[in-house]
């Protein structure tokens, strides 16, 4: 059968097999909840400016900048599949990127802490937009949702002695001890930036492709002679300089499709999507080119890069964080930066 002007019907679209679930029932109801979270997320991330001693309010996670640099380039693979391509993502294509990587606690301290590490990307797009990729240094979250995201964060605050006590009164001893688990796995001491992989943990869109989850990994980082010892409190940004005086550091980055709710859930943070069942597939490379990151450019570039804002939602409506945990970071990031960059 054709139509009037002679074409053939369009073939019907399956229905997406996701879906997202909203916390009390509705959008709206889960974003007044998520108010509630970001008002007590501020409060932590003064509490923190006042234990630091600092003037000033500072990121209520992810507080120290390590690397800070403003000319990375992310690479699209030139053979890209039909399938994995989106918005401004496509074959070929080469976009600027500014790359900021962390250190996640909320407080600045030594970088031979043990602690969870984060990058965070700001890619320009070619209309003049922006769109950020968030990461961090361990495959998923120790919350499941925002909420017990931020339920943690205030027992954790509080007296060391009565953090485990706290959580079992909270979650239960079985819930206790997979967030225990996961939280002494995750935060650890790093040999070096350059060598971790980087998980977004939450769902993203990615175009018709569907639901996906991203990853960082590194390309070829050998050991420079040059390179500092990261026991120094700047040990892992003397490490990192080290390694872009000798040339460019590289990042494969990789993504896993949508597979079931039960294999690949949207709505829980604290579920691996297992390679087994969601195999990794390459998409591009970043590419951070050789430079100098201690000397005095250096130095100004990465202060310009910890002052901006990094949000998963600064990205094109294809490309918008899927599950609570990414829903409620609109809200609770944009509190949050509106506290420090004031």
């Amino acid at each position: 059968m054709r139509d009037s002007h002679g074409s053939p019907p369009p073939t019907p679209q399956a229905s997406p097999t996701w879906r997202e679930t909203y916390l009390k029932g509705s959008p709206e109801a889960e974003e007044a909840h998520f108010r509630d979270l970001a008002d007590v997320v501020v409060g932590l991330q003064r509490a923190n400016r006042r234990r630091s001693g600092s003037q000033v309010s500072r990121r209520t996670f992810h507080a120290k900048i390590v690397v800070g640099v403003d000319d990375a380039e992310l690479a699209f693979r030139a053979d890209l599949p039909d399938d994995l391509r989106a918005g401004d993502f496509t074959a070929g294509a080469r976009l600027p990127a500014v790359v900021r990587l962390s250190n996640a606690a909320g407080v600045v301290g030594p970088d031979g802490n043990p602690d969870l590490r984060g990058a965070a990307l700001k890619i320009t797009l070619p209309g003049g937009g922006e769109h950020d990729l968030l990461m961090t240094s361990y495959p998923v979250s120790h919350a499941r949702d925002a909420t017990q995201f931020v339920e943690i964060a205030e027992i954790g605050a509080g007296p060391a002695d009565q953090i485990r006590s706290r959580l079992v009164a909270r979650f239960g001893a079985a819930e206790t001890a997979r967030i225990l688990d996961n939280l002494g796995q995750a935060n650890r001491p790093s040999a070096s930036l350059a060598r971790e992989s980087y998980w977004s943990r939450g769902a993203v869109l990615w175009g018709n492709t569907g639901p996906v989850r991203f990853r960082l990994s590194p390309v070829g980082a050998p050991d420079p002679a040059s390179a500092a010892p990261t026991e120094s409190p700047d040990g892992l940004r003397a490490d990192f300089a080290g390694r872009l005086s000798a040339g460019p550091v590289c990042f494969a980055l990789h993504v896993q499709k949508y597979v079931s709710e039960r294999l690949t859930p949207i709505e829980d943070g604290a579920v691996e999507w297992t390679e087994d069942d969601s195999p990794w597939l390459h998409v591009a490379t970043l590419t951070i080119p050789a430079q100098d990151i201690l000397g005095e450019k250096g130095r100004a570039t990465r202060d310009r890069v910890d002052a901006l804002a990094f949000n998963p939602w600064h990205a094109p409506a294809d490309f918008r964080p899927l599950g609570n945990l990414n829903r409620a970071r609109r809200t609770v990031y944009t509190a949050s930066a509106a506290e420090w960059q004031a």
